[in-house]
């Protein structure tokens, strides 16, 4: 006996706290009809459990690697593919180390990504200038009388005395990653194909920057001049805290992700007032929002070097990787697109690797085809 696709989509929306309440009835409904619903949706959450939260878990031998995960898992995953079909949620680990990682481990990581990763990464100065921040290297780059320190990874404005006016942009194309730290001190991680403008020194009554892309924040506490991250939807407005902001303006919709102290957000007729590990979520076309309760440190698992996502559809993950590996991506069957993964992986893996993982526990095939994925049923 299989399970209506009505009530798998609505297991996963309340899995990935999406539920409104009118749903959440209908499922309930379902439940009190009879003991076998009741014991598929006990099976279908601890399915989903058991990935999530065993990606966290340090008992994954790295040397191992991701074939060994694929060999005790894959009996178990093809089996769930044949009951819940398309709608499914898919958990993996590949390769994956755990989030338990020793604090030097992931600072090593991470500068190993940030190094490679900086190969375009570019920086407008005030006066329109182009600078190469790879041919930089280790040095200094000098705009408007203030000198800006580079370590190749890394872009620092702080020290400075006296005011400096004018506006530097820096872009990180797509397989890239830059950290930069503010004139007041916040840090910035600017993920893959993203934009950041900000002035050369904070004057005024509010501190402002403008986003175009994902970064993840780090702000300075000031009670005197609120921090301001503008996006093509959204103003999120800090006084101290850490956060992320995914604003891609090709995506269905804009994400803030609040990992502690608090935020207020404005978007179209919404004003919010964000806690720690709550999500405002704006769609882009619609302009409709709502709050929602996550895990926050998945959503800036990326500064550490990883990849993670919960109830993450295929098509967004896709377009993630895309980003990072500087791939494009076709899907030949539609119906792909809505498959949910929770899961991780190390952002330097092979994207090989990572398809043929994807693809040995579903029936997903992903043909790699000049330097685009194909993406069909088997």
């Amino acid at each position: 006996m299989k399970l209506p696709e009505e009530i798998h989509e609505l297991i996963l929306a309340k899995l990935a706290g999406e539920i409104d309440s009118e749903e959440e009835a209908r499922l309930h409904a379902w439940l009190e009809e009879n003991e076998w619903n009741q014991g598929a949706y006990q099976e279908f959450c601890s399915l989903w459990y058991a990935g999530k939260w065993g990606a966290l878990r340090d008992s994954v031998n790295r040397d191992s690697g991701w074939e060994k995960v694929l060999r005790r898992r894959r009996y178990k995953y093809r089996n769930m593919w044949s009951r819940v079909a398309v709608a499914a949620v898919v958990v993996f680990v590949i390769g994956f180390v755990g989030w338990n990682w020793s604090k030097d481990e992931k600072v090593q990581v991470t500068e190993h990504i940030s190094v490679w990763k900086n190969a375009d990464i570019k920086l407008i100065l005030s006066s329109g200038e182009e600078v190469n921040l790879k041919m930089v290297g280790k040095g200094e780059i000098n705009d408007e009388g203030m000198v800006i320190r580079s370590d190749s990874a890394y872009l620092d404005y702080t020290g400075q005395t006296g005011i400096v006016m004018g506006y530097n942009e820096l872009i990180v194309p797509k397989c890239g990653e830059y950290r930069l730290r503010l004139p007041d001190g916040s840090s910035v991680v600017l993920n893959a194909e993203s934009k950041l403008r900000f002035p050369l020194n904070f004057t005024g009554e509010k501190r402002e920057v403008f986003l175009d892309g994902e970064a993840c924040f780090e702000i300075v506490k000031d009670s005197l001049r609120p921090f301001v991250v503008h996006t093509a939807k959204t103003d999120v407005r800090v006084l101290g805290t850490l956060f992320n902001v995914s604003a891609y303006p090709e995506e269905v919709r804009t994400e803030i992700t609040l990992v502690n102290g608090a935020v207020q957000v404005n978007a179209a007729d919404y004003q919010e007032r964000l806690k720690p590990n709550q999500q405002f979520v704006l769609d882009n076309n619609t302009l409709q929002a709502r709050v929602r309760e996550v895990d926050a440190r998945t959503y800036i698992a990326w500064t550490d070097g990883l990849f993670r996502f919960d109830a993450m559809p295929l098509e967004q993950l896709m377009s993630r990787l895309s980003r990072w590996f500087d791939v494009s991506y076709e899907f030949k069957d539609e119906t792909l697109k809505k498959i949910r993964f929770t899961g991780g992986f190390r952002k330097y893996d092979d994207i090989n690797d990572i398809m043929k993982m994807i693809g040995e526990i579903t029936n997903v095939s992903f043909k790699m085809v000049d330097n685009k994925v194909v993406i069909d049923k088997k």
